[in-house]
This record gives C-alpha cells, sequence and structure tokens, in this order.
C-alpha cells in the first residue's frame, strides 16, 4: 500500500546527498594533516560513520514524514555533533566568568564541565527534530535540495583539497640533506630531552625567589656541564626546537617561505619531525625513537623509526583523537582524549628503561611540564585531569602563577634525576644526554620588554658530553649550535659554528622576526 500524502505535498527527491555532510568533516581533517594520518583509519572510520548514520536515518523516518525531513533531523544532529568541541569551550568559560563568588558552584562545573553543555546538546537535537516534523513536507523537500547541492559541493572541495593535499606531501617536502662527513663515531645512544619553559637557574631565583642550586649541583655530580648563561634562538616552541634539530636557523632552512603575516606551521612542523639530527644519526646506524608529547608539533611523527605512545586514551591513534577534540566525543574527556598527567608519567617511565634498549638510538623526548597546566605538585601528585583541547581552560594563570610553577618545577628536578641515573646504569657506555628547554617563562605583567625579552629567551641547557673538553659547549651558547658541536666532537662533522642570534616574534605573526641582542635589546638600537 502506498503511503498517505499530506495535503499540497511534494515528491521527495530522488537522490538523498547529506550523508555528505558527515563524511566532509572526516575528510577535511585528514586533508588537513595530509601524510601524517593513516589511509586505512580515515575509511574505516568514515564507513562506521556511515552506518552510524544509517541506522540513525532509518530510525527517524519512522518517527517522520518524509525521507527528507529524516535527512534534515538526521542531519541537524550531525551538525550538533561536530560543533560541540568549539562550542561547548565557549559555554564552559562563559559559565565559569559568571560564577562569581559562588565557588561551590564553580567546582561543580570543574569536576564535571562537560554536563551542562551535553545537557544543552540534547536539549537542541530533540527541539531541532520536534521543528523539523512541525514543518511542511513540501519545505523539507524544497530544503533537501538545497542541501544536496551544499553536499556535493563540499565534496567537491575536500576531494581538492586532498588532491592538493596529497601532492604537496609528495612533492614539497622540504629537503633534509645529509650532514655525514668522514670519520667514524663512537655509537653511544643520544637523548634530547626538553622540558618545556623551563627558566634559567638566575630567572628562577629573581623571578620566582627558587634556588634551582641543588639540582644544578645533582646535575654536575652526574657529570653534566651546566650553561649558566644559556640563551634560546627563538621565542616560540616549534622555531626553536626546529632550529636545534636542523641545525641552522629557520631562515636558512625554509628561504623566502616565511612572510612576517604568515601563520602556517605545515613546512617547519614537517622540518621539526623530519630533521637534519634524526636523518644523520640514521645514515650512522641510529634508530630514532620519537615518545608522543602532548603539544601538537611533537604529539606524532610519521619519520620516526620507532614511535612510542604514551596512551592516556580511548583513542591511541591521532587522527581519531583529532576527531574526538572537535565533536561532542570531547565529553568523555580522558576516556576519549589524551590525559595529559597520564601522558607525561608513562613517558617519563619510558624514557627511563629505554638504556637497557640495544643501540644506538637517538631519543627525542618533550615535556611540556614545567610549562602550564600545572598538573602535579611537589611530591608528584596529580592535581587536575586536562586533555589536549581543555589543557588551558579553567588555569588561566599562565605564567604569572608562580608558585605552581615552582612546584611542578620540582617535581620535573626530581623525575628527570631518576631518569637521567636509570639511563646511565642501563647503557652499556655513557649515554649522551642534551638536556634543554625551549625558550624560558612569558612573564609579562611589570616587566619593560627588555626584560621580558631576557627572560624569555633565558633557557635552561645541561650536557652530559663523556669524553668531551670543558669547553665543548660554551657557558652562553645557544640551542642551533648543540648538534653541530656534537657532531664534530663525536663524529668528525667540522661544521662551522653559527653567530649565536635571538629573535622575537608575536604568537600570531611567529615569522614577523624582529632581532634582539643577548641582552634583550632590540639589535638595531644597540648597534
Amino acid at each position: 500500500m502506498a503511503p498517505q500524502r499530506f495535503p499540497n505535498e511534494a515528491a521527495p527527491p530522488r537522490l538523498w546527498f547529506a550523508p555528505a555532510l558527515l563524511v566532509y568533516p572526516f575528510l577535511f581533517i585528514a586533508a588537513r594533516n595530509a601524510g601524517q594520518v593513516d589511509g586505512k583509519v580515515v575509511a574505516t572510520t568514515i564507513t562506521v560513520a556511515l552506518i552510524a548514520w544509517a541506522i540513525l536515518y532509518a530510525l527517524l523516518r519512522l518517527r517522520l514524514r518524509s525521507p527528507a525531513s529524516a535527512g534534515l533531523a538526521t542531519t541537524w544532529l550531525v551538525v550538533l555533533f561536530f560543533s560541540y568541541g568549539p562550542l561547548s569551550t565557549l559555554l564552559i568559560d562563559a559559565g565559569a566568568s559568571r560564577l562569581g563568588d559562588r565557588r561551590s558552584i564553580a567546582e561543580w562545573i570543574r569536576e564535571s564541565p562537560h554536563l551542562m553543555p551535553s545537557i544543552t546538546w540534547l536539549v537542541l537535537g530533540l527541539a531541532g527534530i520536534w521543528l523539523i516534523h512541525r514543518i511542511r513536507v513540501n519545505l523539507a523537500n524544497a530544503v533537501a535540495g538545497v542541501l544536496n547541492v551544499a553536499s556535493i559541493l563540499l565534496l567537491a572541495l575536500v576531494t581538492v583539497q586532498l588532491v592538493g593535499a596529497a601532492g604537496a606531501a609528495s612533492t614539497d617536502r622540504p629537503r633534509v640533506e645529509s650532514v655525514v662527513t668522514a670519520g667514524t663515531g663512537t655509537p653511544r645512544d643520544i637523548y634530547y630531552i626538553v622540558l618545556d619553559g623551563y627558566a634559567r637557574a638566575d630567572v628562577l631565583q629573581d623571578q620566582y625567589d627558587f634556588d634551582n642550586g641543588p639540582f644544578l649541583a645533582a646535575l654536575r655530580r652526574r657529570g653534566f656541564r651546566v650553561a649558566e648563561q644559556s640563551r634560546a634562538n627563538y621565542y616560540w616552541t616549534f622555531l626553536s626546537l626546529t632550529s636545534a634539530l636542523n641545525l641552522d636557523y629557520l631562515q636558512s632552512l625554509l628561504p623566502g617561505q616565511l612572510g612576517p603575516q604568515s601563520q602556517k606551521r605545515k613546512q617547519a612542523y614537517r622540518l621539526l619531525r623530519d630533521n637534519r639530527v634524526a636523518a644523520f644519526l640514521r645514515e650512522r646506524g641510529y634508530r630514532t625513537v620519537h615518545l608522543q608529547s602532548t603539544w601538537s608539533g611533537t604529539a606524532a611523527n610519521p619519520y620516526a623509526d620507532d614511535f612510542r605512545q604514551c596512551h592516556g586514551g580511548l583513542f591511541s591513534d591521532e587522527y581519531l583523537r583529532a576527531l574526538a577534540e572537535v565533536s561532542w566525543l570531547k565529553a568523555l574527556g580522558s576516556r576519549a582524549s589524551l590525559d595529559l598527567a597520564t601522558c607525561h608519567l608513562n613517558n617519563l617511565e619510558t624514557l627511563e628503561i629505554l638504556g637497557s634498549e640495544p643501540g644506538p638510538k637517538f631519543v627525542f623526548a618533550h615535556f611540556l611540564p614545567p610549562h602550564h597546566p600545572y598538573l602535579f605538585d611537589r611530591e608528584g601528585h596529580v592535581l587536575r585531569r586536562a586533555t589536549l583541547s581543555d589543557q588551558f581552560e579553567f588555569q588561566k594563570l599562565l605564567w604569572e602563577a608562580r608558585r605552581p610553577y615552582v612546584d611542578q618545577l620540582t617535581f620535573v628536578n626530581e623525575r628527570i634525576l631518576r631518569v637521567i641515573d636509570r639511563l646511565r646504569a642501563d647503557s652499556g657506555q655513557e649515554p649522551i644526554i642534551v638536556l634543554q628547554s625551549d625558550h624560558g617563562p612569558n612573564l609579562r605583567e611589570g616587566l619593560s620588554e627588555k626584560r621580558q625579552h631576557q627572560i624569555r629567551l633565558a633557557n635552561f641547557s645541561a650536557c652530559l658530553l663523556p669524553g668531551a673538553p670543558d669547553d665543548l659547549m660554551p657557558d652562553d651558547g645557544t640551542p642551533v649550535n648543540h648538534f653541530r658541536r656534537i657532531f664534530n666532537h663525536y663524529f668528525g662533522t667540522g661544521h662551522p659554528i653559527l653567530e649565536d642570534r635571538y629573535f622575537v616574534s608575536p604568537f600570531a605573526r611567529p615569522y614577523a622576526f624582529e632581532e634582539v641582542d643577548r641582552n634583550g635589546a632590540w639589535a638595531a638600537e644597540s648597534e
């Protein structure tokens, strides 16, 4: 029996392309991360999503007037699902800011930040379905026709993006030139351990009233050379690490590609992961080991020989985590995303036992602490749980919060010493360890611009260099020359030592470089 038609009901569209609106976010994320995602994971995810869409559509079709109405309702739920990530953050922040002194409510929201946004989304979903059910079928068909066209256009657009990204992944890969020269090196394991935002000792004393002398003395007893006047070459993590791991300045690594108005980081991130240090050591028989971090630039590395995930969530794949961060799955918190505290603790344990693994190996480990968010107290107890997307929510004290910064740094000191002791004990011969921060704290309140530069560029640096002369690493060296000096001594490469230079730039325009001198003054003014 033919279904009953309502008065003035138009025939439903013969084809319904709205599922393309579901597919688009999956393909868009894949296109934006070309060369870093597994095509099989993307295809499997889309297949599962389409099956879920079909089931939901079939259920709604039982209740609504036409295929178009059911399709509209399903599309509305899809839009809500994928808009949850960014919009829920705004709701949470707005709710917290309006609470004022109502601390009990504020604490409740902190404990269950996604409860109220999830309820809001549920109400919006049901309300949307009710409204769609109320509109006339011919109007639903008309809207469906528009969505059909929009779906086709979106699929065409993302297809072009995927093709372009695939081509770029194969043709615009920055050339990583070999730095191998004559000579044989001792196959010592090499560890590059980055502690993000770790302040130099004099800054800790002056700005935090904290004496880091006991930790530095403990490092020296273990054979480390601590650079008392070390300085970073750049203001921001991705610039500093890319430069250090490629033995050169960004302006030379990517000539003509770093316009001052540009915000693109794709090329710099690729060089950070597919870097000259790893290429050189790989050609010398080294295995490169990359520990997953909680910062986007070093959270994954498809070029590493051995990528160690820190786990801590339902989704161990970076692509799936990206989906979780932008969709309603974000509400699952660390069960779907990456719990920062768990990741750091797992990485410390992983790093600690790597000395017993066969080498030679080059190990890269980037830890966000002591950089905010402040996850640990002095004893290493976890203060709060945070994921990649909400790591700055409710904790926007940032650098100006002196005490939690020092507490987290104190815990980092203790755990790093344990890691170093275990690595030295388990390694066949004394390893090379570069322990360094990418930059110093970003303190601003009550400070002159010059002093801000001094503090930000005053990074921490300590190196264990077995058999090397005491002056191999100068007291005021910079990261751009560290591996040049190491390779020159241990592998006979003969690299020229570059002039130490220092560049500041705003976060919104990271390539708008302005040079300062070693004291933080504008270089042009000091000449």
